[in-house]
């Protein structure tokens, strides 16, 4: 069985979609100690809890704080990529990049995120691994969306940067329906989107995108392995479904 963990940004004092590096650091000690970490394709240990760790939106605080935290732990992650938002190089202090939020980045002030250096760096250490988090992380299922942009084009951009194109593509803000992840699946053979449940392995029974249960704001060093009854009763119902 597989869990799949969704953070997203690394800030002190933590955050609705963020974590305290310090929380986060006990997080990890726990999910190593506990469950065997797998990124997306590579065995499942048979008879355990497998864990994937997935950083949404390539924010600055990943490579600060998560990064150099992974590294010494051994660990490795998914980083989500939106490739409107990175640029290859930025002059910006990293204090100053770091009180920059989200909202503030997509409107153009793009210091907050990683830039192409930075995920060349994390990639070549072993340690990340980039995920296409479509190009201008908008709603897929929502009219006119350009989707062989946000999807294949995404994923080519990554490419150009980093050498290899994605095996994994993560639904902005989890949005997704059956045909846009069937035009998915043609480029991605992994996909991944919220939905708060455990899943099979690598494929669910019925071949959709992975499910992602909540990692941000943190409250204790289990985080969402604390209280898996309700995933594993999802996962149960997602199989009788057949999703």
């Amino acid at each position: 069985m597989l869990a799949v963990l969704m953070y997203h940004d690394v800030v002190p004092g933590g955050g609705k979609y963020a974590n305290d590096p310090d929380l986060l650091r006990a997080h990890l000690e726990y999910v190593r100690a506990n469950h065997p970490v797998v990124l997306p394709g590579e065995p499942l240990q048979p008879g355990k809890l497998n864990v994937c760790l997935t950083f949404d939106d390539a924010h600055v605080g990943f490579f600060h704080f998560a990064y150099p935290l992974l590294r010494e732990l051994g660990l490795r992650a998914v980083v989500g990529v939106s490739t409107d938002v990175i640029r290859e190089e930025t002059t910006a202090p990293i204090h100053d990049r770091l009180r920059v939020s989200s909202q503030a980045g997509r409107k153009g002030n793009t210091a907050c995120f990683c830039t192409w250096r930075e995920l060349r760096e994390m990639q070549d250490s072993g340690t990340a691994l980039a995920a296409c988090h479509s190009a201008g992380h908008q709603d897929l299922t929502g009219p006119g969306v350009d989707l062989d942009r946000e999807i294949r084009s995404a994923g080519q951009i990554i490419a150009d940067h980093l050498g290899r194109f994605p095996n994994t593509y993560v639904y902005p803000s989890g949005l997704v329906n059956r045909r846009i992840d069937r035009l998915t699946a043609r480029h991605y053979p992994y996909r991944m989107r919220i939905g708060a449940a455990l899943n099979h392995g690598w494929r669910n029974p019925g071949g959709g995108p992975l499910y992602r249960l909540q990692g941000d704001g943190l409250h204790d060093e289990r985080g969402p392995l604390g209280a898996l009854w309700k995933p594993r009763l999802r996962y149960y119902w997602n199989i009788w479904r057949g999703r």
